[in-house]
């Protein structure tokens, strides 16, 4: 009996030894590869890449930009321009401005329709409501006036210092929810409205006074600003999901959804990879999608490519998780979305959380990333 006794115990303390041993080479891999990805307590999913990112120059000049860019030409729930920060509340349906210099959040406006997506120009903000609520656009101050400067339904607007381009909504797809309808332009108190193009399919992008847009029988074309000189680029399920001044980037549904850049100043065509997510961050296109290796099959993993401004591709790092989706970059991490972050906003090198605990006094949390 005392000798079995004897040769449990050595056995645990080898067992135990070797678990030490394992812990410690899995630790060091981590350490050895920082590219995994890895989950800090708040649980935020990042990838980190050492020595990997070009040195930004001049990081609260690319903060400014991307939100100036979101705000006036994308989109969405938060908002900011220089000390100014709007968001909307969809449970209220109300409008706040939150002000830098006191941490408060002021209600503006309550619609009562609702707003799919609000923008913002540093002066106006401009709501638009999701298609089965309501129709029009709407232009509010930030001491709460309210006008309604066009009175259709309306989705994807695009503000400049002058101009609204917008799509008038006709009919809408419930599966994407994407802009279906006549692309045009007006003045930004609602007048002289003009119609550019009729019976586009999805997103339009603008760079350099010209338009690319992919129409209902799955043509891309750009075309001027005025809606002069319309060019078809490609034709056959292909989407414009991204725009620079040196490249188009698309997405080709025929092809297992192969995400493609365009040059177009000389026209070279390239595949990245396939399905996947995009999103532009701090000034640049990054693309999560999948390779094909050499034998034709698609690699179970995802990789993330970054595009530079004068379009060259450059891989970034591996993702294993193909559920995952492309939630914001900031330098050396990628953040992931997860169940935690459905409610959370990412713009100008911040997280923003709205507080709605205390209905009294809802509040807009802002974390520097």
């Amino acid at each position: 009996m005392g000798e079995n006794m004897k040769k449990e115990n050595k056995n645990k303390i080898s067992i135990g030894i070797l678990s030490i041993i394992i812990m410690i080479i899995a630790i060091g891999i981590i350490i050895m590869n920082p590219s995994k990805i890895q989950k800090v307590p708040e649980q935020t999913i990042y990838i980190k890449n050492d020595n990997s990112y070009e040195q930004i120059a001049n990081e609260d000049e690319i903060n400014k930009q991307e939100e100036i860019d979101f705000s006036m030409h994308v989109g969405g729930t938060i908002c900011k321009i220089d000390n100014k920060v709007v968001f909307y509340e969809k449970e209220s349906k109300t409008i706040y401005c939150y002000q830098l210099e006191n941490n408060l959040s002021n209600p503006l406006v309550t619609l009562e329709e609702g707003a799919d997506k609000i923008y913002f120009d540093g002066e106006y903000i401009y709501a638009i409501p999701y298609y089965y609520d309501g129709k029009g656009i709407y232009k509010i101050d930030l001491q709460g006036n309210i006008k309604k400067i066009f009175e259709d339904y309306a989705s994807q607007l695009y503000l400049t210092e002058a101009k609204i381009y917008f799509v008038k909504q006709i009919g809408f797809d419930d599966f994407n929810k994407n802009p279906q309808g006549t692309i045009c332009k007006m003045d930004k108190n609602g007048e002289n409205v003009v119609e550019l193009a009729q019976e586009i399919k999805n997103q339009f992008f603008v760079q350099n006074n010209k338009i690319y847009y992919t129409t209902q029988d799955r043509k891309m074309y750009v075309m001027n600003n005025d809606g002069s000189e319309v060019t078809n680029l490609m034709q056959g399920r292909k989407f414009v999901i991204g725009i620079s001044d040196k490249y188009l980037l698309y997405v080709d549904y025929s092809d297992k959804e192969a995400k493609h850049i365009l040059n177009l100043e000389t026209n070279d065509d390239a595949i990245i990879g396939y399905g996947g997510t995009v999103g532009k961050y701090q000034g640049k296109y990054y693309i999560m999608c999948q390779k094909r290796q050499d034998d034709g099959a698609l690699e179970t993993e995802f990789t993330v490519f970054e595009l530079n401004n004068n379009g060259i591709v450059r891989e970034i790092t591996k993702v294993s998780d193909i559920e995952a989706k492309l939630k914001y970059v900031k330098q050396d991490k990628i953040y992931l979305n997860n169940q935690e972050y459905v409610d959370d906003y990412f713009l100008g090198g911040y997280r923003y959380k709205i507080d709605i605990s205390n209905p009294e006094q809802v509040e807009l949390e802002i974390i520097e990333l």
